[in-house]
């Protein structure tokens, strides 16, 4: 018996693995389903606009 590359080939390799697009995705699968983690704040709470004016004033 003599095995061929063409009898050997699974579907998912050579040419015919190009022949056929993969299943769609649903769009309720591309959402974030949980809420992200609240973004630190940079200025640590205090305000630094008022800092800054009281620091560098006369």
């Amino acid at each position: 018996m003599t095995d061929s590359p063409e009898t050997d080939r699974d579907d998912d390799t050579g040419p015919e693995k190009f022949r056929h697009l993969p299943p769609a995705v649903k769009l309720e699968d591309t959402i974030a389903t949980h809420d992200p983690d609240p973004e630190p704040d940079p200025e640590l709470g205090g305000d630094t606009q008022t800092e800054f004016t009281i620091r560098y004033s006369g």
